[in-house]
């Protein structure tokens, strides 16, 4: 059976090599570029690295720098894996194929996928596949589409009543150079010798042309969750032309921090390009400082599903470290769905923005290689009180140059918030009183 399987990859091998030659080092890791994916995944993963294991049933515990020493070699001789960064197995590979080249977990050589013929033919079908069909459908409770407004005083009211919305018929994204330039081909093809972020929790980077190989590659392609680029940075370096290509749209561009704070150094990161492939995305998590979002999805599909300001924690299972998305959705999501009539589903296509209202504990599933652009900001609303509160316990430093910029630029709001008695008891529990107080 070994030897049938292995000559069909050959004889494909040898077809696709007279149609189409493609050098190994444009498509394949390099170790160099292998060493950078797996400081990436160790940054964005540093739980995984606690544990020791020679094998999948047997663990040993070690001192910390001895466990250190360890998961380095374990780590680095899996090519650029992370121990049980693959445990979930989500993707089922050819483990015959694989093991006769030392190819995947407990290979004793640094795995070169340059030994596989074709790469992607030894993906079988796998949990993944059935999950996503799933995913696919249209959810049966989902936000409200709207049609885009460009009047804030007829449109504002999601934000008034923090609730999440799809924004439909935006002739401002319509004429975005960004639905073009923003593309994942296209941005490597302008951008792809620079280096770009996955986190703003930790400062590894790899090249996007790096990024691109490792999607391809069987590291990539077989990864649980694999690696999404999450770069806030890209307006202050030789990116930032990007931010010619795109444009707030007007039912969101009423920022209290940028009206108080104007320079943006002195503020939190508030703009992303997002970048992942199937199966990557952000766990269960909420936006922080008290922020709203808004998502514009560039190519690509995406799955959301958003729970209300006040929603248990536990209930919905968000934890520190987060559970990928990915895993989320096939453990938990359909209990969750049942015990939580007033949670929302969202199904995000190109072209479409997202409304993520403060204080929702929300998370995102790439169905497919996406790309989107977002954006956070401060409003009013909910509730000042509620912003206020998530200032200063979140950026301290910020509260104070944020309540003196205020009171300069916004003294109507500032008399309303209250700065010097600030309420800690109040959360987004008690949101719809502090509406109700504000009002």
């Amino acid at each position: 059976m070994f030897s049938d399987l292995l000559g069909s990859e050959i004889r494909m091998s040898k077809a696709r090599a007279w149609c189409e030659p493609i050098e190994s080092k444009t498509l394949y890791l390099s170790g160099d570029e292998r060493y950078e994916v797996w400081t990436i995944k160790a940054a964005e993963r540093p739980h995984l690295l606690d544990v020791c294991s020679t094998d999948s049933n047997h663990q040993q515990e070690n001192t910390n720098e001895d466990a250190a020493d360890m998961n380095e070699i374990l780590a680095l001789t899996d090519g650029c894996d992370v121990s049980g960064w693959r445990k979930e197995k989500f993707v089922r590979t050819n483990a015959e194929v694989l093991s006769a080249f030392n190819v995947g977990s407990g290979c004793v050589l640094l795995r070169r996928e340059t030994q596989l013929p074709i790469v992607l033919s030894s993906i079988a079908s796998s949990a993944w596949d059935s999950l996503r069909d799933r995913l696919f459908q249209e959810p049966c409770t989902t936000a409200s589409r709207q049609l885009y407004s460009s009047n804030r005083a007829l449109h504002p009211w999601f934000e008034r009543e923090n609730v999440p919305v799809i924004l439909d018929g935006c002739p401002a994204i319509d004429k975005w150079a960004a639905m073009k330039s923003c593309r994942f081909d296209n941005l490597v093809q302008r951008y792809g010798d620079l280096e770009w972020r996955f986190s703003d929790t930790h400062g590894e980077t790899i090249t996007l042309k790096t990024y691109q190989k490792y999607l391809r590659s069987i590291e990539g392609s077989t990864d649980d969750a694999p690696l999404a680029v999450y770069d806030s940075q890209f307006g202050g370096d030789d990116r930032s032309s990007l931010l010619d290509d795109y444009t707030v749209p007007s039912c969101f561009d009423s920022d209290l921090f940028a009206s108080a704070i104007p320079n943006e150094d002195d503020r939190p990161p508030f703009r992303w390009v997002l970048i992942g492939p199937a199966r990557s995305g952000t766990g269960l998590h909420i936006d922080p400082v008290g922020t709203h979002a808004w998502v514009t999805l560039i190519e690509g599909c995406k799955r959301w599903i958003l729970f209300p300001a006040g929603t248990d924690p536990e209930a919905i299972h968000m934890r520190d470290p987060q559970i990928p998305s990915a895993i989320w959705f096939r453990d938990f999501y359909d209990q969750a769905m049942r015990d939580h009539a007033d949670a929302v589903e969202v199904l995000q296509r190109p072209g479409e923005t997202v409304f993520v209202p403060a204080g929702w504990p929300h998370l995102v599933l790439n169905l497919e290689l996406s790309v989107a652009i977002t954006h956070n900001f401060a409003t009013e609303y909910p509730s000042l009180f509620l912003l206020n509160k998530a200032i200063a316990q979140a950026e301290p430093e910020l509260a104070g140059r944020f309540e003196i910029a205020l009171k300069s630029s916004r003294p109507d709001l500032f008399s309303i918030v209250g700065f010097p008695q600030v309420n800690h008891e109040l959360s987004f529990e008690t949101i719809d009183h502090a509406c109700t107080v504000q009002h």
